[in-house]
């Protein structure tokens, strides 16, 4: 019999279900130390049952530095006792091979296969396993469940933020829910529902946008079906590189303010209408950042110095704003839309005429510039309820005063570069102004940068 020592500053939840799995199947005075957190467990490790080789395996830092969500694969087995899900000697084993399928084929998400341990992951190992059980350990059979299990955490976890989102990284994702999603739950009560597939894909956007180009991949390679492996083709690709950074901007509401850079565009989308308005962006030099966050309020301005500071601006307390001069050019008078971030960029504009005639309208050093800022702010004002404060605003605009609104209703507001779109069936590309693409791309489907040589 191999005694081994383990060593735990874990949970108390893990450590009581290790204390079950080594007082149930060791001999009496085997066990020479009670648990606690912090302390050391010493556990005969003859058991050789699937249920201890997936708790053992999952204390495995080795294992574990395999995994993506190596935390959350974890927290689901503790909440099943650490049973099997997927090799488990069932009639239906429909859902097992269902999870194959997924995460396969996610091209057809516009995610890649190698992400998704495939080396792990074989066909011919899941037919013997299921078919001729006798036939493979149960540590590997606690092997392929643990890395069955953490391929569909990432695949939901991936569908929901993006691989790559800039704002929750995978380790942010695998220690805590995040705005109320939690894959291994997801996961779990997916298991308990027939249309198995259905429930995993909810996770993506609800967005019409990303909605639109998820139909038009399974258009191009077949749903579930089709070459997996290869790398996609070009306009593929450009879909998928949008769809991901659509995961990133999270607009899953009925209202909400896009703005987007490559088409110089802010539109306003209503459950029933959308309004639009032309904008001014940064450069390439001074690139305008994306960004994930709500409209509470907004203020009328005069851009000049203010008498209590003596400071210009300073009479508005945010560090990021979007600032618009409205009516006569000479006075001076700005509305400054307010979202509520702390990214300290600031963003401000003219309401030039001439300027929102151009088409390319990459021009400023960071800056949003809105065009017919005056409406917008009506706009919001009617959408969140505060539509008896559009009188006030004019006065306030015409006396160049300096006069905050708060929306009662706060408006989602997104910036976000998607570089294409799909109009009537047909891709349409527009330009990719600070050349951001390419790298997205080779991120994605772990290409090499093309060296480019004058």
């Amino acid at each position: 019999m191999k005694i081994v020592e383990i060593s735990f500053a874990a949970s108390k939840q893990t450590l009581i279900w290790l204390f079950v799995l080594c007082v149930f199947f060791m001999p009496v005075g085997a066990m020479s130390k009670s648990y606690a957190p912090g302390k050391t467990i010493i556990c005969n490790t003859s058991d050789t049952s699937i249920t201890a080789q997936i708790a053992g395996q999952l204390n495995d830092k080795a294992l574990n530095n395999g995994l993506y969500f190596p935390v959350s694969a974890k927290r689901f087995y503790e909440k099943r006792a650490f049973a099997p899900v997927w090799t488990v000697e069932q009639k239906d084993q429909n859902k097992t091979w269902a999870a194959m399928l997924l995460i396969d084929c996610v091209l057809q998400f516009g995610l890649r296969h190698e992400d998704y341990h495939p080396k792990e992951l074989q066909y011919t190992t899941l037919h013997t396993i299921l078919e001729q059980p006798g036939k493979v350990s149960n540590k590997q059979k606690a092997r392929f469940e643990i890395f069955l299990t953490d391929a569909m955490l990432a695949f939901m976890n991936n569908l929901h933020f993006g691989k790559l989102n800039p704002y929750y990284p995978p380790a942010k994702i695998d220690r805590a829910t995040i705005n109320g999603f939690n894959s291994e739950e997801i996961l779990t009560n997916a298991l308990k529902l027939p249309a198995f597939m259905d429930a995993v894909v909810k996770v993506q956007p609800l967005n019409k946008e990303y909605a639109i180009f998820q139909h038009q991949l399974h258009l191009i390679k077949g749903l579930y079906e089709g070459d997996c492996y290869e790398t996609p083709e070009a306009d593929v690709r450009k879909i998928a590189v949008n769809m991901e950074r659509l995961r990133w901007a999270e607009i899953n509401d009925s209202t909400y303010i896009q703005i987007n850079i490559p088409t110089y565009t802010l539109k306003l989308v209503l459950p029933d209408t959308t309004f639009n308005f032309k904008i001014v962006v940064g450069a390439p030099a001074t690139p305008t950042p994306l960004m994930v966050s709500t409209l509470t309020d907004f203020a009328t301005g005069t851009g000049a110095v203010n008498p209590k500071t003596n400071q210009r601006d300073k009479m508005i307390p945010y560090n990021l704003f979007f600032k618009q001069k409205t009516g006569n050019q000479k006075n001076g008078t700005y509305i400054y839309f307010m979202p509520g971030n702390k990214a300290g960029i600031e963003l401000l504009g003219l309401s030039d005429k001439n300027l929102f005639k151009k088409q390319k309208r990459a021009t400023s050093n960071g800056a949003i510039r809105i065009e017919r800022g005056e409406e917008l702010a009506k706009l919001l004002l009617t959408t969140a309820g505060n539509k008896t404060d559009i009188k006030s605003m004019h006065r306030a605009l015409m006396d160049r005063e300096i006069k905050v609104f708060q929306l009662k209703k706060p408006v989602p507001i997104r910036i976000t570069y998607i570089t294409t779109a799909i109009v009537d069936g047909q891709i349409v590309k527009y330009e990719d102004i600070y050349n951001l693409d390419s790298k997205v791309e080779n991120q994605l489907y772990g290409l090499k940068p093309v060296n480019k040589t004058k």
